[in-house]
């Protein structure tokens, strides 16, 4: 069946060839007024009236199947808007967009809830909004309770639930759908560490089963790891799409820009949505740094590799780990951060005590001093385990190599 919202907004559900999503061209121009009183006469005045805000500003993507694709940018860029209008929530001003399959979005978990009714109603009725047939619900009721998790409240009011028991049941039911494609808008930003957990380890198993998953949040680091293409949206315009890594690395250059503009007094590291840190399936029992030697120390000269030890527990089988790290300097400002994708960093997943050295092989820093950050990413479901949070190192050198922060040595060919 194909779901017309307006006529440059197609839904079709049946068609599961050519691209995921296509956006051409998409505008969208929110009116704004002085106040709720403003907003309430509009209608009745002859003349327009209230200012005009552009939340989209041309936007053109195509998102293929089995893409994971990170939606960046500032709050108030239109990453939200493009989301709504993805899922048919809000319809364009302009342009148009096809979106060939199933559509799931988890733009706010605890909406649609009639509060009067039981847990197990409520799944139902979440169902028939999402055009989920009744038989379908039936089939996936139990799975939806044991993924949910609340115990015998399903059988409550919503009325009666927490805020968090609510986001559990509703991402219970919106990925319950076996959905072609998932809209993701800060779902990560609600509940405890182990319900999000459940919820990466849940979208990556949709990733796995060939869906194309769009995924708005601010947690870079979870980006990196989890997805593998990237869209920066500024002001409502694209200003980058392709390749995660790249898109990334131009919109944190971005964020470092805009935060010396503005002469913030800390590094804001764009990461409050902190990806989840699991302790009972991964556990670091210790790090340090060391010498060539196995020394432990924390003094390096220029050009000296530095290396680092480490002890992890790993309790419960992973399909995928990864050792990942960053230098920064005494301004924190980023040197460079590993790849947590980079096949060359993977570590041993077997359940079980691993120990590790890690060599960081002739780094050309200046003389001055420096932290090392590492974590140990799980890219399976984008959590990770901190190992070495801003290890302070000094790097000392003999002789004056120039300013700056690393050496770039030069040669010079006459003739």
């Amino acid at each position: 069946m194909t779901n017309l919202l307006g006529p440059d907004v197609v839904i079709d559900e049946q068609r599961t060839d050519g691209p995921a999503v296509e956006v051409k061209n998409l505008t969208k121009v929110y009116k704004t007024y002085s106040s709720s009183l403003a907003r309430a006469v509009a209608p009745f005045r002859k003349t327009p009236s209230g200012g005009r805000f552009k939340a989209l500003d041309r936007v053109t993507a195509t998102f293929e199947r089995g893409d994971v694709v990170a939606i960046l940018g500032r709050n108030g860029s239109g990453k939200s808007t493009l989301s709504k209008i993805i899922a048919g929530v809000t319809a364009p001003t302009s342009g148009s967009v096809r979106v060939n399959g199933r559509v799931s979005a988890m733009l706010e978990l605890t909406s649609g809830f009639d509060q009067q009714l039981t847990g197990i109603e409520n799944i139902y009725l979440r169902a028939l909004a999402m055009g989920i047939p009744r038989d379908e619900a039936d089939a996936r009721r139990q799975e939806i309770i044991n993924f949910a998790d609340i115990g015998d409240y399903i059988n409550q009011p919503v009325r009666t639930y927490s805020s968090g028991m609510k986001s559990r049941l509703g991402f219970a039911v919106s990925t319950s759908v076996d959905p072609d494609i998932l809209i993701v808008d800060e779902v990560l930003s609600v509940g405890d560490d182990i319900f999000r957990l459940k919820c990466i380890e849940k979208m990556g198993q949709i990733r796995e089963g060939g869906s194309t998953i769009l995924f708005v949040s601010h947690s870079l680091g979870t980006i990196k790891a989890f997805c593998t293409k990237a869209i920066w949206i500024n002001r409502g315009a694209v200003k980058a799409q392709g390749e995660v890594g790249p898109v990334v690395q131009q919109y944190e250059e971005f964020l470092r820009t805009e935060r010396a503009a503005t002469r913030e007094a800390r590094r804001d590291e764009a990461d409050d949505d902190a990806p989840v840190v699991k302790a009972d399936v991964v556990q670091v029992k210790g790090a340090r740094l060391t010498d060539a030697y196995g020394e432990p120390t924390t003094y390096f000269q220029h050009g000296e590799d530095i290396h680092l030890e480490l002890t992890y527990i790993v309790k419960r089988r992973l399909p995928t780990l990864t050792f990942t790290y960053s230098i920064q300097n005494a301004e924190k400002v980023e040197i460079f951060a590993s790849d947590p994708q980079s096949p060359k960093l993977a570590l041993d997943t077997s359940v079980g005590e691993h120990k590790l050295r890690a060599r960081l092989i002739n780094p050309p820093l200046l003389g001055g001093t420096y932290t090392l950050s590492g974590e140990l990413w799980n890219n399976h479901s984008g959590f990770f385990v901190k190992h070495s949070r801003d290890r302070a190192f000094t790097i000392e050198q003999d002789e004056f190599l120039g300013t700056g922060i690393a050496a770039v040595d030069c040669e010079l060919i006459h003739g």
